[in-house]
């Protein structure tokens, strides 16, 4: 038996696509390809990111953007890992 229901990879799949359009939106088109990117820096990146996400919790803030922002590095650093440019 899978631990993931169908239904749960569908909405898991559309969470994935919002983050993926927030990593497309023009508020990030100037910004440099993941790929320039060395790992440790997106690690900081992430450590700061999850500051933000813990700051947005306390405060009522924009957690499902700051998790976005999560996502997308943690992707942008297993794109790295993965040799995908």
């Amino acid at each position: 038996m899978s631990r993931v229901t169908d239904e749960e990879r569908n909405r898991f799949h559309k969470i994935l696509d919002d983050s993926i359009d927030k990593m497309d939106s023009p508020k990030n088109v100037e910004k440099c390809h993941w790929s320039s990117i060395f790992n440790f820096e997106l690690q900081k990146m992430i450590a700061i990111e999850s500051a933000e996400l813990d700051l947005a919790v306390l405060s009522n803030g924009d957690i499902e953007t700051e998790n976005f922002d999560l996502i997308n590095l943690n992707i942008m650093m297993v794109d790295n890992l993965r040799n995908n440019k």
